[in-house]
């Protein structure tokens, strides 16, 4: 939510994080606001993922196993 609104927002500060002032000072700042954009979704998306319990597969267990005792 807060990259979102950076995003869209008038603010100058977050264009001077050293990735984004790249994209800004190369691109300018339709690109580096797509930067943020981007960094928005990954990050919705990923909480999303979370919430519904999503795994990788490497976090699953390949066989149900019972605890000892």
């Amino acid at each position: 939510m807060t990259a979102t609104a950076i995003a869209i927002g008038p603010w100058a500060a977050p264009y001077e994080i050293r990735s984004v002032k790249y994209v800004h000072d190369k691109y300018g700042k339709p690109a580096a606001r797509g930067v943020w954009l981007a960094v928005a979704i990954i990050a919705g998306g990923s909480g999303i993922a979370i919430l519904n319990g999503v795994r990788p597969a490497y976090a699953a267990p390949s066989v149900h196993r019972e605890p000892p005792r």
